[in-house]
């Protein structure tokens, strides 16, 4: 597992090498936001408007000033703004057992740097709620370098062997946060029952859709092993602890791997019924592309 340390010097508190490893992209140059002493209208930098689209102009309904000064003059448009709001955004990270494999966790945890760090820099407010079969612990800082401290400690803490419910812990979590009203909630899991029941989100979240108002990313952890992989090879169970060993063949691995993207196939057409867009992550490199176009949706569907 790849996690990434912060050092204390507050010029470089962002590890640039350790987040690439991760597939955490981040820009060539900080640049520190300078602001002249005094008074401003702006409570913070970043708020303000923002253009929402353009449509053509109604003579005697609306105001010059807001005609596009690059429209032609026989199709004069107008442009509509938006007031620039600070979103609050929770991630609800699986810490349960099925998720703490080499092959899980790097993934896991690279989908909640990069979502957090594009998300903070992006003037958004950020928790992280780590649950197994309930909320166990919730992370909310005030800035960037604190948030990335205390979810790398957590993720780091012992984790004791635990069973997935991420429906209860849902649910559970979506009647805690109405005093809080999280905008965006994202589920960061590999959504595997520990008793092998059918995953129907479309019914066992309704509590936490109807909460939440459909503003919910399942992001589902996946895996793919290696076609290197050959010969006996120990595996365990960490939900159980159980030992066993196993012979693993060119045509054994392609098995794995086709079972498991089926499994994804059935989640993602789960959560469409349900209504709900979803990142699927095979690699690290996945993460930011998953979410650009996520964004890219979601914006398409406002507009």
């Amino acid at each position: 597992m790849l996690l990434i340390s912060l050092p204390d010097d507050d010029a470089s508190f962002i590890d640039r090498d350790a987040l690439h490893a991760l597939g955490v992209l981040v820009p060539l140059r900080f640049y520190p936001v300078k602001v002249l002493p005094g008074r401003h209208p702006l409570g913070r930098a970043g708020d303000g408007m923002r253009i929402l689209r353009t449509r053509p102009f109604i003579a005697g309904e609306d105001n010059p000033r807001d005609i596009d000064k690059f429209s032609p003059a026989n199709e004069l448009r107008v442009m509509e703004w938006e007031d620039e709001a600070q979103a609050s955004v929770t991630l609800l990270v699986d810490r349960s057992a099925s998720m703490a494999s080499n092959l899980k966790a790097p993934l896991r945890n690279a989908a909640i740097l990069q979502i957090m760090y594009s998300l903070w820099r992006a003037g958004d407010r950020v928790g992280v709620a780590l649950f197994d079969t309930r909320v166990r612990r919730q992370i909310r800082a005030a800035n960037l370098r604190s948030q990335l401290q205390q979810t790398v400690d957590a993720l780091q803490a012992p984790l004791a062997a635990s069973a997935t419910d991420v429906s209860a812990a849902l649910n559970g979590f979506a009647r805690q946060d109405r005093r809080r009203h999280s905008n965006l909630l994202f589920v960061i899991s590999d959504f595997v029952a520990a008793d092998g029941a059918e995953f129907r989100p479309e019914r066992q979240w309704r509590t936490a859709i109807n909460e939440i108002r459909q503003n919910i990313v399942p992001v589902i952890v996946s895996f793919e092993l290696p076609r290197r992989l050959s010969g006996l090879i120990k595996l365990s169970d960490a939900q159980t602890g159980s030992r066993r060993l196993a012979w693993f063949t060119r045509r054994r691995i392609r098995d794995i791997n086709r079972a498991e993207r089926n499994r994804v196939a059935d989640l993602e057409r789960h959560f469409r019924s349900a209504g709900l867009d979803c990142l699927k992550i095979f690699g690290q490199r996945d993460v930011y592309p998953q979410l650009a176009a996520l964004a890219r949706v979601r914006r398409k569907r406002r507009l």
